[in-house]
């Protein structure tokens, strides 16, 4: 059957908005039967009921339920998430303000995995049963069982102790001023107006926090490439290829590789998502000030503001990474299009 890629397209979108509805209708509900008054969070404890029922005028909590959702999808739409109740700050302002830092670690993090899992992998399969094989097998084991707050530690110790003039905090050095943007994300900021300081210090910031989070994709990418390529060397069409004498490095980098691909592509997308909202125990070892870590903090403050948007902006970064993925997976496999289509 033949397929229409902007069918699929639309398909997926349509899927995407049922999501965000689900997504966004489930955590409204969360935030109205939590134990707590929004308005009496918002001016504390010494506020007066008269200024309190002020406040819930204010904040439409006076207006019935379907209201309040509909108004507050509809400015979620426009990016208006309402005022933070412990800052006073418009929520919008502050997660745009931390969102790059997260971002910024998260697809660095995401690239180590990459470029390091993969090829581990690919070799631990082709040497299967070898020392090569045990040492990945091995380092992968460590990767997954180990939490990233450990590793995140353990880095902080290895630069105390022999790297001393390796920064652990923060994203820059604080003597360097930041170049005006446009994205936020510092390597690309500075690169682009030539502020090779900037990079320097930010790369360096960068490169502990994204190895400690790295770890347990790295661990998990490595043991599931390895077990797909070593069940498609098992197939007819590896062993045909094989038998006409093809080298065993086309076969492992053309066929192999591609075949095997699924699995770790669709993990390393729900693993980029994950990451944006889970990354808070490293941002708050190595003092990052990103998106993750004040979604917790608004969290134990209840900042029922903040919590929403914090849930909607991952919910919205989880769906466009599946997407990204799933277009990706169909334009590897054609037989995905086919399924798909029928």
């Amino acid at each position: 059957m033949q397929t229409n890629p902007v069918s699929l397209m639309l398909r997926r979108l349509v899927g995407f908005a049922g999501v965000m509805f689900v997504l966004s209708a489930m955590i409204f509900i969360l935030a109205r039967i939590v134990p707590g008054d929004p308005a009496r969070i918002a001016l504390g404890p010494s506020a007066t009921q008269q200024q309190v029922d002020e406040m819930r005028v204010e904040m439409g909590l006076d207006a019935p339920l379907w209201q309040q959702y509909t108004d507050y999808v509809w400015r979620g739409l426009q990016g208006d998430f309402g005022k933070s109740l412990i800052s006073g700050r418009q929520v919008s302002n502050e997660i745009a303000a931390l969102l790059p830092a997260t971002l910024e670690l998260v697809i660095v993090t995401v690239l180590l995995i990459v470029a390091i899992s993969i090829p581990l992998g690919v070799m631990t399969a082709r040497y299967r049963n070898s020392w090569i094989d045990n040492a990945g097998r091995f380092f992968s084991i460590v990767g997954v069982t180990m939490p990233s707050f450990l590793f995140a530690i353990l880095l902080q110790l290895v630069a105390a102790n022999f790297l001393t003039d390796w920064p652990v905090l923060g994203r820059v050095n604080y003597s360097l001023e930041l170049p005006p943007g446009p994205t936020g994300l510092l390597l690309i900021d500075s690169a682009v107006h030539g502020d090779w300081a900037v990079f320097r210090s930010a790369l360096q910031h960068l490169i502990f926090p994204a190895l400690a989070l790295a770890m347990a994709g790295i661990g998990q990418i490595t043991r599931i490439t390895r077990s797909a390529m070593i069940e498609h060397q098992r197939r007819d069409h590896v062993l045909t290829l094989k038998s006409f004498g093809v080298p065993d490095r086309v076969i492992v980098f053309r066929y192999l590789l591609k075949l095997s691909s699924i699995a770790p592509l669709t993990i390393m997308g729900l693993e980029f998502a994950s990451l944006i909202g889970n990354a808070f125990v490293v941002e708050l070892v190595f003092s990052w000030g990103g998106f993750a870590s004040y979604g917790l903090e608004a969290i134990l403050q209840k900042d029922l503001n903040a919590v929403m948007a914090v849930v909607l902006v991952s919910g919205f970064f989880f769906v466009v990474a599946n997407l990204v993925i799933d277009i990706v997976l169909m334009a590897i496999d054609p037989r995905l299009r086919f399924k798909e289509a029928n």
